[in-house]
């Protein structure tokens, strides 16, 4: 019986460069391999899961294009982020004088950013994504957390969105852009901050949904388990740099709100991350020993880049390309045999 594939990636700002240079060489293996020059990412996972820029990503690689497949490559997701990361980070000289320190208004306008995902994305709705998915937000009126899930637009309108405002969505990290304000199909509205408040590592998420009966279904296909558990998936989650900046004691011990703001940020969506990984690989584990195999926790580090989610200078977005590429080296036989277990399960 086949697994269910799982593809997760965290948020981490411009950092998502990281891991999409990894899943392009995916991508490029599953095209020498097959034979087959059409080959996609979403061709051999059953679900992708992304918050943040995992969600941009996400949205991208389900894209559909006019011939029903998918509209970019997993290199044309890379090239977005290098081609335009200066432009979306960047700071008009009248916002920086007034908004000194980001205490009055988020760091960055966001036109650049609606702009850029509107011109890629379209107007495709998540009903309309190649395969299933869960991006996750947070609604900042309601309180409550918010998973994009094309499984639940096949129940109710009302969870129909189109793909650019869940890119939006997903990626508006508090102080550095604004919150999203978006309607569904139906009309009605959320208004949403980044998933990384409370999933910068999704996958439990999506574990969590491969398991339900309303994500078989939707797959549609008589060899994939009904109620799936972890002998029966494989799950890739990749992180976007893990090295994460010291704080020293001496330092921050007399640091108040304003100082601690963006460094908690950081904490937070770094130890949501390890905390889910550390969940997972004992659930794998527990269930069978040998299930260890099947989940793949791929944590990248930046390399000679630096860590900021927001640094978009062409130097550093060139440096966190490199530190793709050269996790890709050093772990290019880890990277073959999810290549080939994709194949296999294909």
């Amino acid at each position: 019986m086949k697994k269910i594939t799982i593809l997760s990636i965290d948020g981490g700002g411009i950092r998502g460069i990281i891991p999409g240079v990894i899943i392009a060489f995916i991508e490029e293996q599953l095209r020498k391999k097959t034979g087959n020059d059409n080959a996609r990412i979403s061709d051999y996972f059953d679900m992708i899961a992304g918050t943040s820029t995992g969600g941009i990503l996400t949205c991208m690689y389900l894209t559909p294009g006019k011939d029903g497949r998918p509209k970019f490559t997993a290199q044309d997701a890379v090239d977005l982020y290098l081609d335009n990361g200066t432009e979306i980070f960047s700071i008009p000289l009248g916002r920086r004088i007034l908004n000194v320190l980001g205490l009055f208004e988020a760091k960055y306008p966001v036109n650049k950013l609606e702009k850029i995902l509107k011109k890629n994305l379209g107007d495709v709705k998540l009903s309309e994504a190649l395969k299933p998915c869960l991006v996750t937000a947070y609604e900042i009126f309601q309180r409550k957390t918010v998973f994009f899930n094309k499984v639940d637009t096949t129940k109710h309108e009302t969870a129909n969105f189109l793909l650019r405002d869940i890119a939006r969505s997903t990626s508006a990290a508090p102080t550095y852009f604004s919150p999203a304000e978006i309607c569904s199909t139906f009309g009605n509205p959320l208004y949403l901050v980044d998933g990384g408040v409370f999933a910068n590592n999704p996958s439990m998420c999506a574990y969590a949904e491969a398991r339900t009966s309303e994500f078989s279904k939707i797959l549609n296909d008589p060899q994939k388990p009904d109620f799936p558990g972890a002998t029966k998936m494989v799950l890739v989650s990749i992180g976007t740099g893990s090295q994460g900046e010291p704080y020293p004691y001496r330092k921050v011990k007399k640091w108040g709100v304003v100082l601690w703001l963006k460094p908690l940020i950081d904490i937070l969506m770094s130890g949501n991350s390890e905390t889910v990984d550390y969940e997972l690989r004992q659930m794998f584990c527990a269930i069978d020993p040998k299930n260890k195999e099947f989940y793949f926790r791929l944590e990248p580090t930046v390399g000679t880049a630096k860590n900021a989610m927001d640094l978009a200078t062409p130097k550093n977005m060139l440096a966190l390309k490199e530190a793709g590429k050269t996790f890709v080296a050093d772990n290019e036989d880890t990277l073959n045999q999810i290549v080939d277990m994709l194949i296999e399960n294909k």
